[in-house]
């Protein structure tokens, strides 16, 4: 029978080792510089795509203005433009509802949310209309819907008219309820300078 050398026995620190795990660890690190190298250079990469994306998006934000801006004047020319708003200046009228009339035609009507109502008592300003109309002399009806804290939620109902004289330039009025006295409303109306 033929005999096998006996096995050579190596130890962790033998010197025939040394090399191989020397390189192997070179190797390592190397790879791991590399990575490190390769993931500095992705993040750059993501910040300058992200830098890029934040441009696209604020050119887009510009020409949605724009364009937005264009189709008012197209749609509105300054000429016939008649633009309508509600303001609030009272702390214990609950507004439910708001209606507005010129000519008998009805411009605006809105439902009021306890939302809405809170913003307009903390000084919201509300559109309640944008269109046409043409130069000249006009009547505007409005009708408030709502109640008093005071009167137990006993429905109330405050309606007024104005005339107004229409210009070529555009024309804003702003409707503000200003003052409540006992069970009473009261109900303002001014004529505002239109700011492009």
């Amino acid at each position: 029978m033929r005999q096998l050398p006996p096995p050579v026995e190596r130890t962790r620190n033998s010197p025939n080792m040394a090399p191989a795990r020397a390189v192997i660890f070179i190797v390592c690190l190397l790879n791991g510089i590399g990575v490190a190298w390769s993931n500095d250079e992705q993040i750059q990469q993501l910040r300058q795509l992200d830098e890029s994306i934040q441009q696209v998006k604020q050119s887009a934000l510009a020409l949605e203005r724009d364009l937005a801006k264009l189709k008012d004047q197209s749609l509105y020319p300054a000429s016939q433009q008649l633009r309508i708003f509600l303001s609030m200046e009272v702390f214990d009228f609950d507004l439910s509802g708001v209606q507005v009339l010129s000519g008998g035609t009805e411009l605006a009507t809105h439902s009021y949310t306890a939302r809405e109502v809170y913003a307009l008592r903390k000084g919201g300003v509300q559109e309640l209309f944008l269109g046409n109309i043409s130069p000249g002399v006009h009547s505007l009806q409005a009708r408030f819907l709502g109640s008093f804290a005071e009167g137990a939620g006993t429905p109330y109902e405050k309606s007024i008219e104005v005339s107004f004289r229409k210009t070529a330039q555009p024309q804003w009025l702003e409707l503000r309820i200003d003052s409540s006295r006992g069970q009473q409303l009261g109900v303002r109306v001014f004529e505002r300078e239109a700011s492009q």
